[in-house]
């Protein structure tokens, strides 16, 4: 191909790229708000509407700052939830039998809230950072939680330092372990 015909054809290329519809300027955001108007939980970042990348059990989420907000208000409605490693998450369980069992990995800080019969049938923040577990009377079984020290200077991070009782990160000295 001569040089003449080859320029000819990336110049009429970039002469009808000007005139491409851009359809990501329907993306365009200042704040997340401006993609309300979106079907698919949309974020505003770097100035547009995008899909945020969140974990599997969370619904929604700031990636940025690894926030993750879980709300179950019925039954069965979330089976089981899993805070990730690294990430901050309120999991809300209002609904009877709302949340089958509740993991929070290493790294994760966890406020979790049972209510309604059953609402949450295992808990288990052994290896979280931090953790908080509010049961009304009949919504949890016993909880696994964060335990600090060894051996007779052992601490379970509960509201009453025993095995049995909700999670409570202001328990003691090294309940937050991050």
């Amino acid at each position: 191909m001569k040089a003449s015909t080859l320029g000819a054809l990336v110049g009429a290329a970039l002469f009808a790229a000007c005139f491409v519809d851009r359809p990501t300027e329907k993306y365009a955001c200042s704040t997340t708000a401006d993609c309300a108007g979106f079907s698919d939980n949309r974020v505003c970042k770097s100035n547009f509407c995008v899909i945020p990348s969140c974990p599997a059990d969370c619904p929604m989420c700031d990636e940025d700052q690894k926030l993750c907000p879980v709300d179950c208000t019925s039954a069965a409605g979330c089976g089981s939830v899993t805070c990730p490693t690294g990430w901050t998450c309120t999991i809300n369980c209002t609904g009877g039998n709302a949340c089958n069992n509740i993991t929070c990995e290493a790294g994760s800080h966890c406020a979790i809230t049972c209510t309604g019969t059953d609402a949450c049938e295992t808990v288990d923040c052994s290896a979280a950072c931090k953790c908080d577990l509010t049961c009304a009377t009949g919504a949890c079984n016993t909880p696994r939680c964060p335990v600090v020290g060894n051996g007779a200077n052992q601490v379970e991070c509960t509201t009453d330092g025993t095995n049995t009782a909700s999670c409570d990160s202001a328990h003691a000295a090294g309940c937050t372990k991050c």
